[in-house]
């Protein structure tokens, strides 16, 4: 069984869902290691100017990183990882007495070789907007952990053209101004740690050089418009909602109403006690990790 995990504004992958404090991971800090050791398969993609993914120059997006390109990049990763770990051992299968076409047992071709999508955050939004373009084809199950989707939010649209009468948005021919380079601070990497005492000393600061090392540089999103197409309803596939009690980035009102209009029945709601936006990388870790595996396996036997 597979999954993705998607990261959110700011940081990419390897601080977010891959921080160690040592070179075994003895304290399971990554997200990444503690879901391989339960048997998953664990993936994370960097967007577009996170991490080890350059920032794409080409037209339309010009070094931006906007939804609908994190969308398409999510749509080629979902389609490697399902290839690599489809089972198709059909002559395999075929090799025993077993058959496959036996009423209500399914064909070793269809069985858990669609990913999972886990999304942080911003990371959440572009999850949610993959799975209302792709999800009942292409995943198994998706969960929105600490999304900050809100039903009350209006993403503004950038003017066409500048005053020059230049076309910056819109447009297949657009030719934007240069991404701003805007440096990340230590004060930045700390950000998302709100509760004392819920981090140790040793991981935050390991959190904070290993994210101003892979990520120095702000990401620069754009188009954030693309976000509005967001609606719950259009989400048909089974869903976790993951968050901290005391995430100060999420709407309870929010959340309640993300989790109550999904276009599912299959769906879960989790709220994590004594966890800020960052639940994952915190002391209580763990619970994290439990309630994403227990959502994913909630239908395999004892």
């Amino acid at each position: 069984r597979s999954v993705l995990l998607i990261h959110g504004r700011t940081w990419s992958s390897q601080p977010v869902f891959d921080l160690r404090t040592s070179d075994d991971d003895a304290k399971r800090q990554s997200t990444l290691q503690s879901l391989a050791d339960l048997g998953f398969h664990a993936y994370a993609l960097d967007l577009r100017g996170f991490g080890e993914t350059l920032r794409d120059y080409s037209e339309p997006v010009c070094g931006y990183t906007t939804p609908s390109r994190c969308v398409a990049d999510i749509k080629c990763a979902i389609d490697w990882i399902t290839e690599r770990h489809k089972l198709c051992e059909i002559d395999d299968s075929s090799d025993n007495n077993m058959s496959t076409n036996i009423p209500g047992m399914e064909s070793p071709t269809t069985i858990n070789y669609r990913p999972a999508l886990v999304g942080w955050s911003q990371g959440a939004l572009v999850a949610q907007m993959y799975a209302q373009m792709y999800g009942t084809s292409t995943l198994s199950d998706l969960v929105l952990f600490g999304s900050i989707y809100d039903p009350k939010v209006i993403y503004p649209r950038k003017p066409l053209y500048d005053p020059s009468g230049a076309l910056i948005s819109g447009g297949p021919n657009v030719k934007k101004p240069p991404p701003p380079e805007v440096r990340n601070t230590d004060i930045d990497s700390l950000e998302d740690f709100t509760l004392p005492g819920t981090i140790c000393d040793e991981a935050a600061l390991c959190y904070s050089k290993l994210a101003l090392a892979v990520d120095p540089v702000k990401g620069a999103w754009d188009e954030l418009h693309e976000f509005n197409i967001l609606n719950p309803a259009l989400v048909h596939v089974p869903t976790m909602v993951l968050v901290g009690a005391q995430d100060p980035y999420t709407s309870w009102d929010a959340q309640r109403e993300l989790f109550d209009r999904l276009g599912t029945e299959d769906k879960a709601m989790c709220v994590l006690p004594g966890c800020d936006h960052a639940a994952h990388i915190l002391k209580a870790r763990k619970m994290f990790v439990r309630a994403v595996a227990g959502f994913l396996l909630r239908k395999d036997e004892f």
